[in-house]
């Protein structure tokens, strides 16, 4: 009886305090765990310089729990976080030095520094995680960037600091612009198109396929491929944009009609003074709605505008001063000798990273662009039963495009990354346009060469027939 009085006060005394204690409030070390907050004052979207390292500072703090322990407590639970940064693109920009730091436990807060280099222009996201046991699978490896923890994203652009060189291609390649476009107009011929008007199926065919087929291409390629939002914009510039004058040669060497073609390139180069801003107005808030910056239309409009005078300038010329239009006509030929050399030299100098920026998503892009042009160009002219040498110019005139006026446009509108890298599509795609019209060329031009000496050698065995007619 004793004993059994003796056990009970025993349970009294040893485990009814651990009752008591269970259902009070937990202890500190089975409260939510600690988690982290991440500031920074620098302003985002953040600017940082091609090839030169920016240093990017953030404050960090503890969030304790409402239930706090002692300090010991508090440090053992601190220690062991870390602050880790990376970017969502290795080839745009890169972190350097310690891309991982672990934080002191002994003060709830601090800062930490980062240090983040350009590499190329565009865009880019720095990704800030705060983490405090790294998942780990059976190699010991971290599964991913931020295991367990939140990751806090800032954009960034990475933009190139301008050069004299930079400076003086944009002078050069505006001036010679402005020179072929003057020429273009000069050599423009109104009888032909006068002649061309008269019947205005085929003009207004192609007026529909540069301005609507085109821009439709442009925006599906541009929507549907995961595109920087300055080189999606570019590939939409150069879809609106008019037909080049290196259409009237094509069209030349593969048979076509070229007046239709120097009609053609008129009219789109005149109606691209409204139609290329309303589309960029339109379908270009859409592809460029991810870069979260406004399209600058009225530079747009004044770039423009500065393209379409002298092309006025040539006609005037024509009109008034025939002399001076035959001297701008036959100069034509030599500034774009001028041109090519010039952005195959200099321009390649100056503007070697585009080619770091030909990922094989930009180059589909560049390549469906023009070659798509080229076939819903020709397939609408042929279903509206136009002319075999009209369904050839039509196709020409849509899929090529004036890829002077998107760079001029767009290198003087555009501000940060995009000034740079909008000019990367026509670039890729005056790349890729020439491959089609070249194997036609060869094959037209190499079936009027048979052709003619087919007729030649005709010719000779009927005149050799009738000098030595066979004897009765």
């Amino acid at each position: 009886m004793y004993s059994e009085f003796l056990s009970a006060c025993l349970a009294a005394i040893f485990i009814l305090p651990q009752l008591v204690l269970a259902d009070s409030e937990p202890m500190f070390n089975q409260t939510q765990p600690l988690s982290f907050d991440i500031q920074t004052s620098l302003k985002f979207p953040y600017t940082i310089i091609q090839d030169e390292t920016s240093v990017l500072t953030f404050n960090y703090s503890y969030l304790e729990p409402n239930n706090t322990g002692n300090d010991a407590e508090l440090i053992h639970l601190r220690s062991g976080w870390r602050i880790k940064a990376s970017v969502d693109n290795h080839k745009i920009a890169e972190v350097w030095g310690p891309a991982e730091v672990f934080v002191d436990p002994i003060y709830p807060y601090g800062s930490i520094d980062f240090e983040v280099s350009g590499k190329l222009p565009g865009r880019v996201t720095l990704l800030i995680c705060a983490i405090a046991n790294a998942s780990t699978g059976n190699s010991g490896k971290i599964l991913d960037f931020c295991p367990g923890g939140d990751v806090t994203l800032y954009k960034l652009f990475v933009e190139r600091r301008e050069r004299p060189i930079d400076i003086a291609f944009n002078v050069v390649v505006v001036l010679l612009v402005v020179l072929t476009n003057v020429g273009m107009g000069a050599k423009i011929d109104f009888e032909v198109v006068k002649s061309e008007l008269r019947r205005p199926i085929a003009p207004a065919i192609g007026l529909c396929c540069q301005f609507i087929i085109m821009p439709m291409i442009s925006f599906a390629v541009a929507s549907s491929i995961s595109l920087d939002p300055g080189i999606a914009l570019g590939f939409l510039a150069l879809g609106c944009a008019p037909g080049g004058s290196a259409s009237n040669a094509y069209t030349h060497l593969l048979d076509g009609n070229v007046s239709l073609s120097v009609t053609m390139t008129l009219i789109s180069t005149i109606a691209a003074l409204g139609l290329l801003p309303m589309w960029l107005f339109t379908l270009g808030k859409v592809v460029y709605d991810e870069g979260n910056v406004t399209i600058p239309f009225q530079n747009i409009f004044f770039s423009l505008l500065g393209i379409i005078i002298p092309v006025t300038v040539g006609l005037l010329l024509q009109r008034k001063c025939p002399k001076a239009a035959k001297m701008c006509v036959n100069a034509v030929k030599y500034i774009v000798f001028i041109f090519i050399v010039f952005v195959l030299t200099v321009g390649v100098y100056a503007n070697i990273y585009i080619f770091s920026l030909l990922n094989g998503q930009v180059l589909l892009a560049a390549a469906l662009l023009p070659y798509l042009g080229f076939l819903l160009g020709g397939l609408v002219a042929c279903v509206l039963r136009q002319g075999k040498v009209n369904i050839i110019t039509i196709a020409v005139e849509t899929g090529i495009q004036n890829t002077g006026i998107p760079i001029v446009l767009l290198r003087l509108s555009l501000m940060g990354p995009d000034k740079d890298t909008s000019i990367v599509a026509p670039v890729a795609s005056a790349l890729f346009t020439p491959i089609p019209l070249v194997i036609g060329i060869l094959y037209v031009q190499g079936k009027i060469f048979l052709e003619k000496r087919r007729k030649k050698r005709e010719a000779r065995e009927g005149k050799e027939s009738i000098d030595n007619p066979e004897p009765v």
